[in-house]
């Protein structure tokens, strides 16, 4: 049996992330708020820990901090890098899990050597749609310019759901591709795959069908060189043993993407027993997978991370409707754009100071701002240059809740039990457990 024990690293390393303020927000509960850690705690960090262990470092070089491998020497040991990604595990849901259940002690203790979970950062905003392109490129939201899930894009004049590729107020799906606004040409730059096939080094993702399809999945996966799909549970584990199998021995990337979590949370809740269930099913597949001598090549990294946390809502801010808000949406050139837990306001010319006097006025207890300009100037969507187009898509005014609370408009129906994509501890805190095989 291996003992599991939440050691000092990963206390360490949560109380630099809470440490970590590079912005001062106009609230009394600011210090509810946690910000990402591009610098070697945060998802960023994933990717060029990955391409600098197979020898290709991604432009800026920005690996994990070294604190995270709890002086284990990695380097030059490494051939095969394995990521697991389970969409919407919080560090903080996972961490009351594994104190609720002593199996699932057990098995992430097998998962991690006995070391346990340590905490890393997600993205501003903690979303899905902005934190994978980061994860396959190795930059910040900023630069890669997916900065929310809805955004107003100028290349098509309207505020647009990215995920869904269409106008918000549209329910055809793909229109953005009729309007001539391709997925491969999306975000600038090279991706993670893309540097990798340059230097001849094989990358795998292992899908589920519905992601494969999607045209997320074309924005990021450019350059990798196999797609396994799967349908359904069972498959899953089956088609994660036969690739792991056929790679052993060899220099690669293997990226396996699974949404359950992130899915059960929207649907019952970030707390409710069936999420403790997937969570400890998902983590014993795993480990039932990587325990398997055909996988198992000794210069194989495994990390399991995830792309945000989860958090449930239970008060609503309907820009449209609130008698408080008028002012806010009176100031608004249309539909809110961001994420309903960090929104960003398109507003019209000389309205702005309106919209924080009543913010401050009307919303001070639940609702904070921040001025795109600092935001950018203070690293809070990423370290790097801004791309263009991210400067248009924050908008005039970026609107931070407090945990609990979501704005919505008449185009952002509100039925999700839970949440993400703000900047509180449970969506933002991400875990990351490794264990070399």
């Amino acid at each position: 049996m291996v003992s599991y024990s939440l050691g000092p690293t990963a206390d360490q390393l949560e109380s630099r992330i809470r440490q970590h303020r590079p912005l001062e927000l106009p609230a009394a509960w600011a210090n509810e708020v946690l910000f990402p850690y591009y610098n070697g705690l945060s998802i960023r960090n994933v990717p060029h820990t990955i391409a600098q262990l197979l020898g290709v470092p991604l432009p800026g070089n920005a690996p994990l901090d070294g604190m995270v491998w709890d002086s284990h020497p990695l380097e030059g040991n490494i051939q095969r890098v394995v990521v697991f990604l389970s969409d919407g595990l919080g560090y903080l849901r996972l961490k009351q899990a594994i104190e609720q259940d002593t199996e699932l002690q057990e098995t992430v203790a097998r998962l991690t050597d006995g070391r346990g979970p340590v905490p890393l950062t997600s993205t501003a905003p903690s979303t899905t749609c902005t934190a994978l392109p980061t994860l396959w490129t190795g930059r910040g939201p900023i630069s890669h310019g997916l900065v929310a899930t809805r955004l107003y894009l100028r290349e098509v004049g309207a505020l647009s759901h990215i995920l869904h590729y269409r106008p918000v107020a549209s329910k055809r799906k793909d229109t953005l591709l009729e309007w001539g606004l391709q997925p491969e040409t999306f975000i600038p730059g090279a991706t993670l795959g893309e540097i990798l096939g340059h230097a001849h080094i094989p990358s795998r993702v292992v899908v589920t069908d519905g992601i494969q399809g999607s045209n997320l999945s074309q924005i990021i996966y450019r350059g990798v060189g196999e797609r396994i799909v799967h349908g359904g549970y069972s498959d899953t584990w089956s088609r994660i043993h036969q690739v792991l199998e056929a790679t052993a021995g060899q220099k690669c990337y293997v990226h396996i993407y699974w949404e359950a979590v992130d899915t059960l949370s929207h649907l019952h809740g970030s707390h409710h027993e069936w999420l403790t269930r997937e969570i400890k099913r998902q983590l014993s597949d795993i480990h039932v997978v990587l325990n398997s001598p055909s996988v198992q090549d000794g210069q194989t990294l495994v990390m399991i991370v995830a792309d945000h946390g989860h958090h449930n809502v239970s008060e609503n801010i309907m820009l449209h409707q609130d008698e408080r808000a008028a002012p806010i949406w009176n100031a608004s050139r249309g539909g809110l754009g961001g994420e309903t837990r960090l929104g960003y306001l398109y507003l019209r010319d000389g309205y702005k100071q309106q919209v924080i006097d009543t913010v401050e006025r009307n919303f001070s207890d639940c609702l904070t701002w921040i001025e795109p300009e600092a935001a950018i100037q203070s690293g809070l969507f990423g370290p790097e240059t801004p791309y263009i187009e991210s400067i248009h898509r924050l908008g005039d005014l970026i609107l931070v809740p407090r945990l609990n609370y979501r704005l919505g408009d008449h185009l952002r129906p509100l039925v999700a039990q839970s949440l993400h994509g703000g900047l509180s501890e449970w969506e933002m805190m991400v875990p990351l457990m490794w264990k070399v095989i």
